[in-house]
This record gives C-alpha cells, sequence and structure tokens, in this order.
C-alpha cells in the first residue's frame, strides 16, 4: 500500500480549508487504495515499480485539483464554514452568556476573602449610614 504520508500536504490543505476531520481521513484512505490499485494495475501491465508508482500518482491528478474538488462539496465542510454567520453569531452569544458567569467562577474557591471583604464594606456601610444619618437629624432638629 502507498505511503499515506505522500498525501500530507492534501490533507493539511483540506484541514485549512474547513473540511471536517472525518472526510478528511476517508478521502485520504480513499485515495491512498486507488493510488495502490492504479499502481498495481501498472505492474501488472509489466511496468517497473517506480515508474509505476509515478504513473499512478499522475494518473490520480495533481493536489490542487484534488483538493479543489473536496472543498467545492460544501457537504463535506465543518458546520462553522458552512454557516459562518451563524457560527458568529452563536460564538457572540456564548461570549456574552459566559461573560457575566466569570466572576462567579472566580469568586467560587475564594470563600473565606470575600467573606471578610463583605463584612468589611457592610460593616463600614452601617458606620457611614449611621453618621449621615445623625447629621441629617441633627440639621433638621437643630
Amino acid at each position: 500500500m502507498p505511503d499515506r504520508a505522500q498525501f500530507e500536504s492534501l490533507k493539511l490543505e483540506l484541514l485549512r480549508g474547513g473540511v471536517a476531520p472525518a472526510y478528511v481521513e476517508r478521502t485520504i484512505l480513499e485515495l491512498s487504495e486507488h493510488c495502490q490499485d492504479l499502481e498495481d494495475d501498472a505492474l501488472a501491465a509489466g511496468l517497473a515499480k517506480e515508474e509505476a508508482a509515478r504513473l499512478a500518482r499522475a494518473q490520480l491528478g495533481s493536489e490542487q485539483s484534488i483538493a479543489a474538488a473536496v472543498l467545492a462539496q460544501r457537504e463535506l465542510l465543518v458546520w462553522r464554514r458552512r454557516w459562518p454567520r451563524t457560527a458568529s453569531c452563536l460564538r457572540s452569544a456564548a461570549t456574552i452568556v459566559a461573560l457575566p458567569g466569570l466572576p462567579v467562577v472566580y469568586c467560587i474557591d475564594r470563600g473565606p476573602e470575600i467573606a471578610r471583604w463583605s463584612a468589611a464594606l457592610g460593616s463600614a456601610l452601617i458606620l457611614v449610614s449611621s453618621l449621615l444619618a445623625c447629621l441629617n437629624w441633627m440639621i433638621l432638629l437643630g
């Protein structure tokens, strides 16, 4: 069987193009098997191994043409490449939903510090409120 590594650049190009990884693996496997069949046919016709491998690759076509044919099939693309606006909206919505939860996540394991600061802020609020109330009563009664 031909080495699947010979299709590595095609694999990377398809992944960069947005083809789902499962389809990329299947495409590479099918190309590898088809290349092996073409090479076996050439060997059966009496060609040397190197010549048979070169002829098989030539019959498959260039990697650019194979990539263009695969990328033209939109059903093979990952969903965020098929529907980019929907993906963008969902990403924005997820960000908007997650942002208010970040302080909660930050505060989960910081209970004692939050309790101490809450007590300090609460007592300061009570002290300042009582001073303002006393000043207000002095002004009104005074």
